[in-house]
């Protein structure tokens, strides 16, 4: 087992120094690095691979100076069935406006699904949860017909102070989340392959803007996935998926109108802003009958 917690003296660490100290190492099956202050990728070739062919666990979590996802594309092993990818922010840096990206970029992710995975994604699980502890987590699940498990993840820690203007603005934060996690769900070179997608987001109330915006990201993921055995929604604001049944006007010029891709099995649990329980059964009821007209009798 290989464990770094710590940079050197000085502040930091030379991404080369730590590849060569791992290919020189011997037989590892456990590597866990986590480097809380800056890490350099500017001495490493952009080809230069390690190979950690007796790995079976790989975890590395980065702070925000650099990306865990940039130093994963510089290894790659043969064997590993679990690897946890973090990336570590404080709040405060979450509260800016901008766009929020938090998974990898394009090149990185179609190295590292390559380079970690044998075997096309089976299963896709999306975990969103609220401000309530010192840390929280953002997740994002990939487990492959082998069992082979990728997990992006990102790890919010803040005081008080921080988790007050967290907290004002995390409907707008998750949505940057899910967007972000949406980009690259339908990145993965083998979508097609994905029978499985659960969504477990314990949403607050969202404004009107905030709706509209899941709504479309909703739109786009369905769009590319292909049929389902499952679908489940755990704790989500149902306004956002049901909204073809519901028949609200506010919604009619939809950027990216929501079409449910075929599905065997739906479950829905602890949905949250249920007002009407009536017109929620009713559209769920409409949903089954727009899945039966596509030959996929639904299991509800």
């Amino acid at each position: 087992m290989f464990e770094l917690s710590t940079a050197p003296v000085g502040g930091k660490l030379w991404a080369s120094e730590l590849l060569n100290f791992l290919e020189a190492s011997p037989v590892l099956r456990k590597v866990h690095i986590r480097i809380p202050t800056n890490i350099s990728l500017r001495d490493v070739s952009r080809i230069r691979v390690v190979t950690l062919p007796g790995v079976q666990t790989v975890s590395l979590a980065v702070n925000d100076a650099t990306s865990s996802y940039e130093l994963a594309v510089h290894i790659s092993r043969s064997s590993a069935s679990h690897t946890l990818l973090t990336q570590e922010k404080r709040a405060e840096d979450m509260i800016t406006g901008q766009d929020i990206f938090v998974f990898p970029a394009a090149a990185s992710w179609n190295a590292i699904s390559h380079q970690y995975t044998r075997s096309p994604a089976e299963t896709v699980t999306l975990e969103i949860n609220p401000p309530q502890d010192p840390i929280i987590a953002y997740t994002l699940t990939f487990r492959s017909l082998d069992m082979t498990v990728i997990r992006l993840c990102l790890e919010v820690s803040g005081n008080n102070d921080d988790w007050n203007g967290f907290q004002k603005s995390f409907g707008d934060i998750a949505l940057g989340v899910f967007s972000d996690a949406s980009r690259i769900i339908r990145d993965h070179p083998q979508l097609p392959d994905v029978k499985r997608l659960h969504i477990k987001w314990r949403a607050f109330n969202s404004d009107l803007v905030q709706l509209r915006g899941m709504a479309n990201e909703i739109g786009r993921l369905f769009k590319s996935v292909g049929p389902l055995d499952e679908l489940t929604l755990h704790g989500c604001n149902l306004y956002s998926y049901l909204i073809p049944f519901l028949g609200l006007p506010v919604f009619e010029d939809m950027e990216q109108p929501i079409t449910f891709p075929p599905i065997q099995e739906l479950t829905i649990s602890h949905p949250s802003v249920v007002d009407d329980g009536e017109e929620w059964m009713a559209a769920v009821v409409e949903l089954a009958k727009s899945q039966h007209a596509l030959g996929y009798p639904l299991k509800v």
